[in-house]
């Protein structure tokens, strides 16, 4: 008699707790999607003064659109245009090369019709691996608003500037 009601104790827990972590792990993802591509660029630069302090080139990359970037950093070799994939081995090679001691936006201006369009300027000093120089530029982001992805706000160009 005892197991029986321990039984449907634990039945009944089961089935009062399983709707709730259902519906819990049903509402996370499609949560977090919306909420940084609709609030506008500022996520977008945190993610990018993030992964460019800790050398995370992953925080950058989510950021790249269906088109390339054009993207020119001192430290990194000769500018262009880069897709995404292409971008990962630039910032994995500019991270293995240089470590960064500071980037930190100085300046945001919103642009275009509508604020479509951001450009920020960074403050960065980074330091070469291979000769320990200590180095300061400015890197100015300019990001714009996709319509066919449902505002999502991706990066335009990346340069750096001595």
């Amino acid at each position: 008699m005892a197991s029986r009601n321990r039984i449907l104790v634990l039945l009944v827990l089961a089935l009062t707790l399983a709707p709730l972590s259902g519906s819990a792990r049903a509402k996370g993802p499609q949560n977090e999607a919306p909420a940084t591509e609709s609030i506008g660029p500022m996520p977008i630069l945190d993610d990018i003064q993030h992964g460019w302090s800790s050398g995370d080139a992953d925080l950058i990359l989510r950021h790249f659109g269906s088109n390339k970037v054009n993207i020119v950093i001192d430290g990194s070799g000769p500018g262009g245009s880069y897709s995404k994939d292409q971008g990962y081995y630039l910032f994995k090679e500019l991270f293995k090369a240089t470590q960064t001691k500071k980037f930190v936006f100085i300046q945001i201006r919103n642009s275009g019709e509508g604020g479509s369009s951001t450009f920020a300027i960074a403050e960065r000093r980074y330091q070469r691996r291979d000769d320990g120089r200590q180095i300061k530029d400015k890197v100015y982001i300019s990001l714009h608003q996709e319509h066919s992805e449902g505002g999502r706000w991706v990066l335009d160009e990346i340069k750096s500037i001595r």
